[in-house]
């Protein structure tokens, strides 16, 4: 009788799965792979971060500006250096000073590693817009956002439409 050949079902065995050595060599490839795409990935989503502020700031000047048509009534909105953040208020009797019951809010605010600049071509000339009843601005400008990567970001008010935009 003939024995069977149980070889070429242990090399088979053999074959289906990985060294010790193979897995750890993917491993560390995989490590290496990883290391070096990690400062990318940072400075990617801290242009995703600071794109995200500006963006919170212009919606903030926006719905102050579509609160001075809506009410038919002035409000003011200004920069706060100090706490790094855009306040306003309903300026109900148009004294330009914020007092007694009028309506006031703030945005939160700015993250520390967000530098904030008036624009060298454009600047606003202080720190303070108002919005009139039809929509228009008091002052126009724009304002650069921009951060240590090198990633900027501009916001931008036209006086006679109140228009905003982030380029």
């Amino acid at each position: 009788m003939i024995e069977p050949d149980v070889r070429p079902a242990r090399d088979a065995r053999d074959a289906a799965g990985f060294t010790l050595i193979e897995l750890s060599v993917v491993l560390v490839i995989f490590g290496i792979v990883a290391a070096v795409s990690l400062p990318g990935i940072n400075k990617f989503m801290r242009s995703v971060e600071l794109n995200g502020q500006v963006q919170q700031f212009a919606t903030t000047v926006r719905v102050v500006r579509q609160r001075s048509i809506t009410e038919n009534n002035m409000y003011v909105l200004y920069w706060s250096p100090t706490e790094r953040k855009l306040k306003w208020w309903d300026d109900d009797n148009n004294n330009a000073i914020q007092e007694g019951p009028e309506k006031y809010g703030a945005t939160h605010a700015l993250a520390p590693w967000i530098t904030v600049t008036n624009s060298s071509t454009n600047p606003f000339p202080s720190d303070t817009i108002r919005f009139t009843p039809n929509g228009s601005a008091s002052v126009s400008g724009s304002v650069i956002y921009s951060n240590a990567e090198g990633y900027a970001r501009s916001l931008s008010v036209v006086r006679p439409t109140g228009m905003v935009t982030v380029q």
